[in-house]
């Protein structure tokens, strides 16, 4: 500091001192050692926004697309973010949301560009059972009355019922289903399962090697306990073989479905589909399911996305997935995931391919 500014400080704090018994209006009206600084005035907003902001900007120069194709149909265009960021740049409201775009379907195989969507009928599948020609002769004693024919080609829902009988509980009035089989399978929900006190497997129908056991049927002639066959019906799709054809659907395939509207609708995933001759067009969901997404039988689903037969998941099996397939004495999917517990059990029973 130079003399001058020295001096200056000195005489600025005598009086200050001097000054303490003065009111504080006049002490504010005495000049200060350094100005007071001012804040500038924001510029005015107008409707576009200000040049520094870089909202003006182009998106497709930043981040260029790598095969120049047009965006996928859930995101945004390079247009509608450019001007979706110059509105807010310039205070403005978001411009107005588009209506709901159809979703985009996945496709694992090619598709007519011009090819219908594809919706389906639901069909509420309760708890039943298909029968075998000695457990039908067990039960009854005598051949299936028809009582009325179902969707599928062939199939009827007879008039004989039969019961339940489980480790915890009973459940009453349990439908046949014709014809015969050339073994007895038992299809419930997994809240009839709790209330029979068992834990059924859900697996696609016909597939018995890892079901359950634990239930008797109680019919008018006799009883016949199961040591196998009873199962959750994994959901599926029965799909004709024109509908396959018009929708480039296979055998095997698994859909992603939309069902039901409203609040409780959902995206049901993994069903699978059962195509060929013999099969009417028709999805089956368990009577969980239905309550889980609202609907009825009767009502009408979509099909959003569907993945061929070779890209389905692989089953993730657990120890004590392995106890039940070695208590009734089936094999390990050759496809499946073993934990490491489920593993390790499972070498210890011998259930390991060497």
């Amino acid at each position: 500091m130079t003399d001058a500014e020295l001096d200056r400080l000195a005489d600025l704090i005598a009086r200050s001192l001097l000054g303490l018994d003065r009111g504080a209006a006049e002490r504010e009206r005495e000049p200060t050692w350094l100005p007071t600084p001012v804040r500038p005035e924001p510029p005015a907003r107008g409707g576009e926004p200000p040049v520094w902001t870089g909202a003006a900007q182009e998106l497709g120069d930043v981040a260029p697309s790598r095969n120049g194709a047009p965006p996928p149909r859930f995101r945004a265009t390079t247009g509608e973010l450019t001007r979706a960021t110059r509105a807010a740049a310039a205070g403005q409201a978001p411009p107005r949301e588009r209506p709901t775009r159809e979703p985009e379907r996945r496709l694992t195989r090619h598709r007519p560009a011009n090819a219908p969507a594809v919706d389906v009928r639901i069909g509420v599948s309760n708890r039943h059972v298909h029968l075998s020609a000695a457990h039908l002769q067990t039960l009854f004693g005598a051949p299936l009355t028809v009582a009325r024919p179902l969707t599928q080609p062939g199939q009827f829902a007879a008039a004989e019922m039969v019961s339940l009988r489980g480790p915890k509980g009973r459940i009453d009035n349990v439908r046949v289903v014709g014809p015969v089989r050339g073994e007895t399978q038992l299809e419930i929900a997994v809240a009839d399962a709790a209330v029979l006190g068992i834990d059924a497997p859900v697996v696609a129908s016909g597939v018995l090697d890892a079901s359950a056991g634990g239930v008797t049927l109680v019919g008018p002639a006799g009883e016949v306990p199961l040591s196998r066959g009873v199962i959750v019906a994994a959901r599926h799709l029965h799909l004709a073989p024109a509908d396959a054809r018009r929708w480039g659907l296979r055998d095997g395939d698994r859909l992603d479905v939309r069902c039901g509207v409203g609040p409780r609708a959902a995206t049901l995933h993994d069903v699978l589909v059962r195509s060929g001759e013999g099969h009417a067009t028709e999805l089956h969901l368990d009577t969980d399911e239905a309550r889980a997404v609202g609907v009825r039988g009767g009502d009408t689903a979509s099909v959003v996305a569907w993945r061929g037969a070779e890209a389905a998941r692989r089953p993730l099996v657990t120890e004590r997935d392995v106890l039940q397939i070695a208590r009734a004495g089936g094999r390990l999917p050759p496809t499946a995931i073993l934990t490491p517990s489920a593993r390790d059990r499972a070498a210890a029973l011998g259930m390991l391919d060497r």
